[in-house]
Order: structure tokens, then C-alpha cells, then sequence
């Protein structure tokens, strides 16, 4: 049995040098040149990310910096009012006191779980309806008009038809925040099946694979890293949806009722601010903690053709 002995990189170039010709062509040098390149070390993608990361957050940092002391110079210059737009320092304190209190902690507990119940609504419904629209086309093509008039429609603009039917409350809040939620979901999954690679689906018909048995294998594998990055949009989506719904309807709980509260309430600047930026870094938490669980799911995902 005829075995091949292994070569060296050495071997290669040597062999290629020598079938070009002591005056070798550049198609000989290249080829040598690429296979004695030197393979990248593991884990350098993972290095990269970090330093992105870290770059990132300095970055960000910085620029909140900049604008707590443009915000406390404002406020000390004179130029508005305390009243409207108190001390970057006032503020801080404000938001250090919110989250040692209670009342608010119950609050941004109670606009977390509207957010989470309506993403629990909205996930599987625009899962599904969005398999059923990628996988048939005249399904998509008899109901792209209804997608086009409703999905640019503001989540806020449906408030009030929620409140006329359903009534004030938490109800009416999951309802607009689910409604928000669905279509970036939807549409992320009909992208994701309409991108399956038609190939792998004919192959997996050569194997005897049925048609739900294809779907269950090929097209919801291949179509799950554009229904994560759905899904990552949808969170960040609902926390907005459910503080503005909150303010909108006029719950009695929730970071949006708290901001209502406090606008009216004697004009509390200082803590209408500290909320909002309480609401702005749950977001950002949010938003962190998608983007971390949906790499970690799909760590392929968006580095294909990276070098």
C-alpha cells in the first residue's frame, strides 16, 4: 500500500523553486509562499473581540464623561436654570438613592416582567409566522401589503386603539409592547429561511429526509442565527416600548409611571433625570446581556469570511 510521506515546509519551497527554474515564475513562488504560511495562532478571534470590547466601553466612557461635566459647567455657568437641569452631581445622587428604594426597585421589577411577558407572546407567534412565510412564498407574497402598511406604524400610535378595547393597565401595555416586538422577529425569520442553502435542503431529500423532517434539520438550524439577532433586536425594542407605554397609559407602577409621577409632582428635575438614566442603563444591561447569550449560541454568526 503506497503511503505519502509528510513534507516539509522546507520541501515545498525547495520543490517549487526547483520545477520553476532557477528563474521561476511568480505562480510557483506564490504557491510556495501560501502553503509555508504560517497558520494563526488559536484564539486570536477571541483576543480581537476582547479588544474590541474594551475599546468600546473606553469609548463609551468617555463620552458619558464628557457629557456629566458639560451638564455640571451648564449648570454652574448659569446658562439654565437648576430648576430644569440640575448638576450632573445632584442627578448621580438621585440615582444612587433610587436604587437603594424600594418603591422603585418594585417598579422596575414590574416594568421588567411586562417586558417579559410580552416577548414570551411575541417570540413564538413571529417564529412561527415567519417559518410559514418564508417557507411558502405565495403565503408571503398574499400578505406582503398587510406587513407593509402595519409594520411602520409607531408602537405608541396603537396605545390608544388598545386602551378604547382592552382598557387601562397592564394589559394594554403587553399588548403594544408585543405588538412592537413581533416584527423585527418575523421579518428576521423570513430573512433567515429565505437565505437556507437550497443545496442542503436537496441533499437532505437524496437522504430520504422528509419535508417536515427538512425543516426540522436543515431550515430551522440554518435560519436560527437570524432569528437570535431577531430576537436580541425585539428585547432591546420592548424595554422602550413598555417605559413610553407606561407613561403613555398612566399605570400606577412601573420606571414609566415613576417618570410620570415625578414630572407632575412638584417638578422634581432631578429625579425625572435619575430615572431616566435608571431606565437607560437597564437597557443597556438588556441589550449586553442579548447581544452576550445570542454569541454565545451562534459564535459563527457574522464572522463568516473573516480572515
Amino acid at each position: 500500500m503506497f503511503t505519502r510521506k509528510p513534507t516539509s515546509p522546507g520541501t515545498v519551497w525547495q520543490r517549487a523553486h526547483t520545477d520553476a527554474g532557477e528563474g521561476g515564475t511568480g505562480t510557483a513562488r506564490s504557491i510556495a509562499r501560501t502553503t509555508t504560511a504560517a497558520p494563526r495562532r488559536p484564539g486570536w478571534s477571541v483576543r480581537c473581540a476582547r479588544a474590541a470590547a474594551r475599546s468600546a466601553f473606553v469609548r463609551g466612557l468617555v463620552g458619558l464623561l464628557t457629557i456629566c461635566l458639560t451638564d455640571q459647567l451648564v449648570s454652574w455657568s448659569g446658562l439654565v436654570a437648576p430648576r430644569y437641569l440640575p448638576p450632573a452631581t445632584t442627578i448621580t445622587a438621585q440615582l444612587g438613592a433610587l436604587l437603594t428604594a424600594s418603591r422603585f426597585l418594585s417598579d422596575i421589577g414590574h416594568t421588567l416582567a411586562s417586558a417579559g411577558l410580552a416577548m414570551l407572546a411575541a417570540t413564538p407567534t413571529a417564529v412561527v409566522c415567519g417559518l410559514l412565510l418564508g417557507l411558502f412564498p405565495t403565503a408571503m407574497r398574499a400578505t406582503r401589503v398587510v406587513i407593509d402598511v402595519l409594520r411602520p406604524l409607531p408602537a405608541v400610535a396603537i396605545i390608544p386603539l388598545l386602551t378604547l378595547t382592552v382598557g387601562l393597565g397592564q394589559t394594554s401595555v403587553v399588548l403594544a409592547v408585543a405588538i412592537a416586538a413581533f416584527w423585527p422577529i418575523l421579518l428576521n425569520t423570513v430573512h433567515g429561511v429565505q437565505d437556507v442553502d437550497g443545496v442542503a435542503l436537496q441533499t437532505a431529500g437524496l437522504f430520504g429526509a422528509k419535508w417536515p423532517r427538512r425543516v426540522f434539520t436543515v431550515v430551522i438550524p440554518s435560519a436560527a442565527p437570524a432569528i437570535g439577532t431577531g430576537v436580541r433586536i425585539a428585547v432591546s425594542l420592548a424595554l422602550v416600548v413598555t417605559v413610553a407605554a407606561e407613561l403613555i397609559i398612566g399605570t400606577t407602577q412601573g420606571i414609566g409611571a415613576f417618570i410620570l409621577d415625578s414630572s407632575r409632582g412638584g417638578f422634581h428635575a432631578d429625579l425625572v433625570y435619575a430615572s431616566v438614566a435608571v431606565a437607560g442603563l437597564l437597557g443597556l444591561a438588556v441589550n449586553s446581556a442579548a447581544t452576550a447569550l445570542e454569541r454565545r449560541a451562534f459564535p459563527w454568526h457574522g464572522r463568516e469570511g473573516t480572515s
